[in-house]
């Protein structure tokens, strides 16, 4: 990404290929950009959609890279799209290791990795395990943070089992 770019900047020009839920702009410790960004749209055709239209497309003076983003390498299955916990949540995943990934256009909506959205700020890795402990056995749970160390309002809930997995939509989405 150019430099000079911010979050609402990816917003508005990603809005051109469908509705966009979120836009981010990794920033360094020195609040500076680090070149590249996330975003996350409302549906798998309209990332689709985005990746036609913006991978190779020259923006200020940059051509940009556009394609589904990488997991973290913990975990065993590279390219599977976590369900949907987010009512207005497209197939995504999550993780603050790596500041953020999102990985759109996933085909199977089956994956032991959910996406949890619009958690309050207090909320902990802990908190997070502790509740949807009632859905399953748990693997992993994260609370996204930001550079400052305070929570960013998502997080991600990796389950041992697919059928834990579904659990948890029926039980906690809404």
């Amino acid at each position: 990404l150019p430099y000079r770019v911010r979050w609402q900047d990816l917003k508005d020009l990603f809005r051109k290929a469908g509705t966009v839920l979120r836009a981010d702009v990794s920033l360094g410790p020195d609040n500076r950009s680090r070149g590249y960004g996330t975003v996350l749209l409302a549906t798998a055709e309209e990332a689709g959609r985005a990746i036609d239209m913006f991978n190779g497309y020259s923006w200020q003076t940059r051509t940009l890279e556009v394609r589904p983003d990488r997991l973290p390498p913990d975990f065993e299955t590279p390219t599977a799209g976590a369900t949907r916990v987010d009512p207005l949540a497209a197939q995504s995943f999550i993780s603050e290791e790596l500041d953020y990934a999102a990985t759109f256009g996933a085909q199977d909506t089956s994956s032991k990795n959910l996406f949890v959205g619009n958690l309050p700020f207090h909320c902990q890795w802990q908190d997070l395990k502790d509740l949807f402990r009632q859905a399953g056995t748990i693997t992993r749970a994260d609370v996204a943070l930001g550079p400052d160390g305070r929570s960013r309002g998502f997080g991600t809930v990796v389950f041992a089992t697919e059928v834990d997995a579904d659990r948890a939509v029926k039980l906690f989405n809404g």
